[in-house]
C-alpha cells in the first residue's frame, strides 16, 4: 500500500471522526405565552449553546403573543447571539402571532411550516383594555421602529413589518415567503436544515456558512420548574422573599390557629437564613424549604409528645382536648359565625348565635373550626 493511500485513509477515518463528534443542532421550543420565564430559559440556553459549540439553534415557535418587555429580552439575546438562531414557525396549524413576530424577524433564519401564520403585532394592554390615545401612540410607535430596524438587519419585508404591527395584519406561510417576510417554507425540521445548507449568515462571532444537510438535531427541554413563575418569582426577590413567606405564615397562624402553619414559618425563615450564607439557586430553595418544614413538623410533634399538655396533643387530634370544654366569645358569633378564646389562642367558632363575652360549650369541630352550643350563665365554669 502506497504512503499516499495510507495518507488517504487516515485523514478520511479523522475527517469522519470530526464529523460524528459535531454537536447536534438544538431544538428549543417556545410554545407558551412569553413572559419572564420564556425568556430567562431561551437566555440560559443560547448561553449553553455558545459554550457547547452547537452549529444552530433552531426555535420551534407556537405562540399567542406575550409581554412587551420579555420579548425584546428575548430578541437581545438572539441579535447578540454567537450561535446562528433559526425561528421555525411549527408544527402545522401554529402561529407566530405578536411576540412570535417580533422573534422571526430578529432571528437569523425565518422559516414556517404549511398552514402556519404569522402577524398581529400591534400591542396591547395586558388586560385587553384600550390604550390612553397619546400612550397607544407612542407604544405602537416604538413598536414599529424595532420592527423596521430587525428587518433592516436581516434583509425581510420593511413594509409588511409596519403594517403589522399598525394594523395587525396576518400572512400564511406561503404568503409571508412570497412577500420576503420570512425565507424558507419547510415541512418538518430535516426539510428545514437541508434547505438552509450552505447559507451564510452574520452573528456576533463573524460570518458562519451553515453545514447542516443531514445534520442530526436533538429537542432541548427543561424542568418546568426551570421557566416556570416560582423560579421567576424565587430569582427575584431572592432570599426576601423566604422572610415574606415566612412572616405571612405566622400571620396565619394568629388568625387560623391550629393550622400548625407556624412550623411552616420556622422553615422559611430557616431558607431565609441559610440563603444568607450560602448562594442557592431556585429550586435548590424550594428542597431546602420541604426537607426543613418536615423536619420542623417532626419536631414540634415531639416535643408536644413530650409534654404530653392535654391542651396541646398532637395534630389531628388536638381539638378532642377541647371537647365539652366551656370558653368565652370573643367575637360575637352571629349568623353561626365567630370566635372564641381557648387558652391563648382564639379559634373559629360555628354554632348559636352569642354576644362577645357570653359561655359556650365546644360540642364538636371541622378542621380548625370548633362547633359550639351556649350555654346560660349560671351553667358556664370557664375553662
Amino acid at each position: 500500500m502506497s504512503r499516499r493511500t495510507v495518507m488517504t485513509v487516515i485523514m478520511g477515518l479523522m475527517t469522519g471522526a470530526f464529523v460524528h463528534a459535531a454537536a447536534p443542532v438544538w431544538v428549543i421550543d417556545l410554545d407558551q405565552v412569553i413572559g419572564a420565564s420564556s425568556a430567562r430559559y431561551l437566555s440560559d440556553s443560547l448561553e449553553e449553546a455558545s459554550a457547547s459549540d452547537v452549529p444552530l439553534v433552531v426555535l420551534r415557535i407556537d405562540t399567542p403573543g406575550g409581554w412587551m418587555d420579555s420579548t425584546r429580552d428575548i430578541v437581545k439575546d438572539i441579535l447578540a447571539s454567537p450561535v446562528p438562531v433559526a425561528a421555525y414557525v411549527s408544527p402545522e396549524g401554529a402561529s407566530a402571532t405578536s411576540a412570535g413576530t417580533y422573534i422571526v424577524y430578529a432571528s437569523h433564519v425565518a422559516a414556517m411550516a404549511p398552514a402556519t401564520t404569522i402577524g398581529s403585532a400591534t400591542p396591547v394592554r395586558g388586560d385587553g383594555e384600550a390604550m390612553e390615545p397619546n400612550m397607544e401612540r407612542k407604544v405602537v410607535n416604538d413598536a414599529v421602529a424595532q420592527m423596521r430596524g430587525y428587518a433592516e438587519l436581516r434583509g425581510r419585508n420593511i413594509e409588511w413589518a409596519e403594517k403589522t404591527v399598525r394594523e395587525a395584519t396576518n400572512l400564511t406561510a406561503s404568503e409571508a415567503l412570497e412577500l420576503n417576510v420570512i425565507d424558507f417554507v419547510a415541512a418538518d425540521i430535516s426539510g428545514l436544515l437541508g434547505m438552509i445548507d450552505g447559507v451564510t449568515l452574520a452573528t456576533k462571532r463573524g460570518s458562519v456558512t451553515l453545514a447542516t444537510d443531514e445534520s442530526e438535531y436533538e429537542f432541548i427541554t427543561n424542568t418546568w420548574f426551570e421557566h416556570s413563575a416560582l423560579k421567576t418569582l424565587l430569582d427575584t426577590l431572592g432570599d426576601s422573599l423566604w422572610w415574606v413567606i415566612g412572616i405571612v405564615l405566622v400571620i396565619g397562624e394568629v388568625v387560623l390557629p391550629g393550622t400548625f402553619l407556624i412550623w411552616f414559618a420556622f422553615a422559611a425563615f430557616g431558607v431565609g437564613l441559610i440563603g444568607l450564607m450560602f448562594d442557592m439557586s431556585g429550586m435548590n430553595q424550594v428542597v431546602v424549604f420541604s426537607l426543613l418544614s418536615f423536619a420542623s413538623l417532626s419536631l414540634g410533634y415531639l416535643m408536644r409528645k413530650r409534654r404530653g399538655d392535654p391542651e396541646e396533643p398532637a395534630f389531628a387530634d388536638r381539638t378532642l382536648a377541647y371537647m365539652g370544654k366551656t370558653y368565652t366569645v370573643v367575637e360575637a358569633i352571629e349568623n353561626g359565625q365567630g370566635k372564641i378564646q381557648v387558652g391563648d389562642s382564639v379559634w373559629l367558632a360555628e354554632g348559636e348565635d352569642c354576644p362577645v363575652g357570653g359561655s359556650v360549650k365546644v360540642i364538636d369541630s371541622r378542621g380548625n373550626v370548633l362547633v359550639i352550643e351556649a350555654v346560660l350563665p349560671e351553667d358556664s365554669a370557664s375553662n
